[in-house]
Formats: C-alpha cells, sequence, structure tokens
C-alpha cells in the first residue's frame, strides 16, 4: 500500500498549485477566484479507484473563517447523542461530525465546550476500536491539559487525525476514512451556512463551491463500503442527490473560470445541507 503525504489546493474537482501576487488589490480580487482548501492526499490501496482526498476537519472548519461563524452552542450535534448510534457506519460519520464541532468551540475559545466534544469524539472512538489511539503518548492527557490552548490545540488535532488514519489502515479500513470525513465535511457546510444574510455572498459563495469540490470523495469512499446499514445507504443517496442538484445550477453551467452562486442558489444548497445534517445527528 502506498501513502502519499503532499500538501495541495483543492477546488472544482481539480487540484491546483498557486503563487501569491504581491499586488494587495489584485490578490484581494483573486482570492474569490482562486480555490484552496489544503488537503492531505492518500492512494488508497495503490488503486485509483479508491483515491480520497480526504482534508482534515481542522481546515474544513477553519478555511469558513473569513466568511464568518459566529458561535452558537446549540447548532453543534448534542455530546449526549453518542449512544445512540449504534452502527460502525453512522458511529464512524458523527466522530467526524464531533470532530468538526470540536475545532468550532477550539476556534471560538470555548474549553468547556470543547472538553465535551472531544470526551464524545472518544467515547465513539472505544466503541469503534480505535480506542487506544487516545493512549499512545498520552495523546488524551495532552489533549485535555491544553484544550484551551488554540495552537497547541491544532498540532494535537492534527496528531489525533493522523493517528486515526494509520489506525484505519493498518486494518484494512482505510476507506472509513471516507465516511469519518463525511461526517466532518458536512458539519462543517452544515455551520458555515447560518445566518446567510448577514455574510458576504462572493465569499461565501467561493468557499461553498470549493468544498464541494470535495463531495464526491465522500461519496466515493461510502460506495466502496459494502456494509452499509439502511440509515447510510439512505444518507448516501443524500449525498449523491446534492452533488446532482449542485452540478445542475445555472450558475456553474453558464460560467468562465470559478463561479459564483446566487443568492438563491446558496439558498437551496444550504437548506439540502441541513437536511442531510439533521438525518446524520438524528436518532
Amino acid at each position: 500500500m502506498m501513502n502519499i503525504k503532499n500538501m495541495i489546493l483543492i477546488g472544482s474537482g481539480c487540484l491546483f498549485l498557486y503563487s501569491c501576487n504581491s499586488n494587495e488589490e489584485t490578490a484581494a480580487t483573486d482570492e474569490l477566484k482562486t480555490p484552496k482548501i489544503e488537503v492531505e492526499t492518500d492512494d488508497v490501496y495503490n488503486s485509483e479507484e479508491y483515491e480520497f482526498i480526504l482534508p482534515r476537519p481542522y481546515t474544513l472548519v477553519t478555511s469558513f473563517d473569513k466568511v464568518g461563524m459566529n458561535f452558537e452552542a446549540s447548532r453543534m450535534n448534542d455530546p449526549a447523542n453518542v449512544d445512540q448510534y449504534s452502527t460502525d457506519g453512522m458511529q464512524l460519520m458523527n466522530m467526524g461530525v464531533f470532530g468538526s464541532d470540536l475545532v468550532y468551540a477550539i476556534t471560538n475559545n470555548q474549553p468547556q465546550h470543547s472538553i465535551m466534544y472531544f470526551n464524545a469524539i472518544k467515547k465513539l472512538g472505544d466503541k469503534i476500536g480505535m480506542g487506544r489511539i487516545f493512549n499512545e503518548e498520552e495523546l488524551a492527557t495532552r489533549i485535555e491539559k491544553n484544550i484551551a490552548d488554540e495552537e497547541k490545540m491544532k498540532d494535537l488535532l492534527i496528531d489525533l487525525d493522523e493517528k486515526s488514519q494509520e489506525y484505519l489502515e493498518n486494518n484494512q479500513m482505510r476507506m472509513l476514512a471516507a465516511i469519518q470525513f463525511s461526517g466532518a465535511w458536512i458539519e462543517g457546510m452544515y455551520l458555515a451556512t447560518f445566518d446567510i444574510e448577514e455574510k458576504d455572498q462572493s465569499k461565501l459563495s467561493h468557499h461553498l463551491v470549493d468544498h464541494m469540490s470535495l463531495l464526491k470523495n465522500a461519496i466515493t469512499g461510502i460506495e466502496a463500503y459494502e456494509q452499509r446499514s439502511d440509515q447510510l445507504s439512505d444518507i448516501l443517496a443524500d449525498l449523491e442527490a446534492l452533488q446532482t442538484q449542485f452540478n445542475n445550477f445555472e450558475s456553474l453551467k453558464n460560467t468562465e473560470g470559478f463561479p459564483e452562486l446566487t443568492r438563491e442558489e446558496i439558498e437551496t444548497l444550504a437548506t439540502d445541507i441541513h437536511k442531510v445534517r439533521n438525518k446524520i445527528t438524528s436518532k
């Protein structure tokens, strides 16, 4: 199995390398034309059929910082829900959801919520059989000790993500990483699509289009998981419908270069994202 770890840039389904423009005015304009989600590429099973592009949860959430994400605790998945997820697929997907909620809490300086969401992740990890990764190098203790330090937590969460991916890979379950990623992805999109009327439409459109280019990877990973429950299969169908609807937006059909969604398209996309997310987190 070959593991490739290169930081690259993704947008509109393609991979890009780009350089910064020294002219500030030009850079400000180009910012809304250039896809730039940093991701890590893993060549899963050394096969193009299973090549997933999986950004870390930290990147998924913090990439929306320039759009504005006001903290509202009620928007996150309630940690008390952790016991209601009984299948491996839904446990992994909600582990991803809680991962994005954890980043959301950390970046908004909410240490009490942060520790609650870390404990939810740890509990789901125990259920899935990944509990030992929290004991390696006293990772859980280090996270609990530094939960209020955003910079240190960024490094620790990257460490946690790497150990999670290593566990899945070593146990021939690498495709399941895409299920965990799906939960993190949908939660990041969900949190970013509140208060649309208060946000800069061009910036929000830019980031939504950028993130939508990742959906196909989530779909591919879930499709590869043959032991899907009925609930996970239903969510897969919803994600496929979301991708189809997005591809049919007029803004994508009639554009040259990086597309900009209309207000109506943003609202339609947000409504459907919220529906899928609530289905993922429900019983």
